[in-house]
């Protein structure tokens, strides 16, 4: 009660002091604009600082301090300073958060009170005052991709499947965009791709992915690695690319087919054959006709010339 009396006395007796100076204990801050952005992306800070200015507006030396209500952030400050009459200092404040947290928009309070005023605690006029700003927790991208085929083999005027697995690791929803590099090239060896996005998956959400292959009649024998990319709806700087082998014994050699010009050609070599042989078979049994009649003359030949022996 009695330094109560005594603060009042001294007011009293102080003289005319500026308008911009308080003859009572008093403070102001001032933070500066938000929002301000917390990136939350592996290997980030997970934090930012924001800076305000503290004023000691009146003729005491004071003692200020500090509280912040900041929801789910987490934050360190100073407790507390020391500002003499008419002086001011910079304080900083650091937010920070995990990488589980996720995108949000959060009112931050700062609030500054004259605690002592020379060195006598303050019961009575004691100022305070407050600032308030945003601080965003900004959405990244990442995932993850493993293919579960490895190996496609393929015949011609068939389909195949190709899976995926594919994991969003950001930090919030997100859908991600397939796409297979040099696809023209590989559809004009005759290979077909059915292709979608991917249902939209929540963060740290896994789904298996597939996607169809068809080659046509016209692919030949192929064993090449094709590489598939992901790429992320949100951010289409963010991506992953794996491989898979495609394998095709391609379609399989054609039957070769006659002209009706060369169907005449194999028939006419055919009759012709035909005819060398058949003469060849007269004129055999004509000789071994031949033979047969000189070997009769020869025996009766014999025959004559016995009866001239008797």
């Amino acid at each position: 009660m009695n330094r109560l009396l005594l603060l009042s006395i001294f007011v009293l007796l102080i003289p005319n002091v500026g308008a911009q100076t308080s003859p009572l204990p008093s403070v102001s801050i001032d933070c500066q604009d938000g929002p301000h952005d917390i990136q939350v992306l592996p290997g980030s800070s997970n934090s930012v600082v924001v800076a305000c200015m503290v004023y000691n507006d009146s003729l005491f030396t004071e003692t200020i301090e500090f509280s912040v209500t900041s929801d789910v952030l987490s934050h360190s400050s100073p407790g507390s300073i020391d500002l003499n009459p008419g002086s001011e200092e910079e304080i900083e404040i650091t937010f920070s958060v995990t990488n589980s947290h996720l995108p949000a928009s959060i009112s931050v309070d700062i609030n500054a009170s004259v605690t002592q005023a020379n060195g006598a605690p303050c019961v009575f006029g004691c100022g305070e005052d407050s600032d308030s700003f945003d601080v965003r927790i900004l959405q990244f991208a990442a995932m993850s991709v493993a293919p579960r085929t490895g190996t496609l083999d393929i015949e011609v005027d068939t389909s195949g499947e190709v899976i995926l697995d594919i994991t969003n690791k950001g930090n919030d929803e997100d859908e991600f965009i397939v796409a297979i590099e040099n696809r023209s090239s590989l559809e004009s060896l005759g290979f077909e791709f059915i292709l979608n996005n991917t249902d939209i998956l929540k963060s740290n959400e896994q789904t298996p992915y597939s996607f169809g292959v068809y080659a046509s009649s016209e692919v030949a024998e192929t064993n090449l690695e094709v590489a598939v990319t992901v790429t992320s709806s949100f951010d289409n700087k963010i991506s992953e690319t794996i491989q898979f082998t495609l394998r095709s014994d391609g379609a399989p050699e054609p039957v070769i087919s006659l002209g009706s010009d060369d169907t005449a050609l194999i028939y006419g070599g055919i009759s012709v054959a035909g005819l060398l042989i058949t003469i060849l078979i007269i004129f055999i049994a004509m000789r071994s006709m031949r033979r047969r009649k000189v070997v009769t003359f020869n025996d009766d030949f014999e025959d004559f010339s016995d009866l001239d022996d008797f």
